[in-house]
């Protein structure tokens, strides 16, 4: 398994290597809408129990609109960091769902999962802040995406060797029964490590490695509510 997933890894990074280069912003965009709005709003709907094609069409169809308007939004420049900060303070709100981990879980009735608005709205408002902050992102250089990837990726990798390696107690068994603290404390390291070197690397990263450093660190933070919080 973990040679399929190594295989699979190195072919996809390749791939979106290539798009983050070869694509200006614009299409980039597109590729993204493609992926977040239209495959990951599909699964956002089917998630919180919406099982009709055409709700979800009609999902699917906002998803994108909404997309398309932060995306004209971003030319203000007053309405970045309004949009942003919100997108990050909301992020910080919902790990309080991680206290509540039988809020938002109806039985199924009759058979069929039941519809889960709130489910609907928190997931599709998750869609469209990282379709807008990529976006974003890469208009200013695709390095700056490159970078976030990496660490995204050294904090997985991270995680599931020290994880696997160590063991021992549990992050939130309720949750995701096989997440471990030794998994966060290995992502952590792997993480910052990255962060810092890469941004003695890489041009157009406008951090110093101790500063590359502590953003990987509050990334690794925010990502784990985000991982447990997509786990529930």
């Amino acid at each position: 398994m973990l040679r399929s997933r190594v295989i699979t890894s190195v072919i996809l990074a390749t791939l979106v290597l290539a798009a983050l280069f070869a694509f200006p912003t614009t299409w980039l965009s597109v590729v993204l809408a493609l992926l977040l709005l239209v495959a990951g709003g599909w699964e956002n709907a089917r998630l919180a129990g919406v099982e009709n094609a055409a709700a979800q069409a009609a999902w699917i169809l906002v998803l994108c609109i909404g997309g398309a308007a932060l995306i004209w939004a971003t030319h203000i420049p007053s309405a970045i960091p309004v949009m942003l900060g919100s997108a990050t303070v909301g992020w910080l709100f919902l790990a309080l769902w991680l206290h509540f981990p039988a809020f938002g879980r109806p039985a199924p009735t009759g058979g069929l999962p039941r519809f889960q608005p709130l489910k609907l709205i928190v997931i599709g408002l998750i869609l469209l802040a990282a379709f807008v902050a990529i976006s974003w992102l890469h208009f200013y250089s695709p390095w700056r995406v490159v970078f976030l990837l990496f660490i995204i990726a050294a904090a997985d990798i991270g995680a599931f060797f020290t994880g696997h390696r160590f063991g021992g107690p549990k992050l939130a068994p309720v949750i995701s029964p096989g997440k471990t603290w030794s998994g966060v404390a290995g992502g952590l390291v792997a993480a910052v490590a990255t962060a810092a070197i890469c941004a003695q690397l890489m041009p157009a990263i406008p951090l110093a490695p101790v500063s590359a450093a502590l953003v990987a660190a509050v990334l690794v933070a925010l990502s784990i509510f985000g991982d447990l919080l997509m786990s529930l």
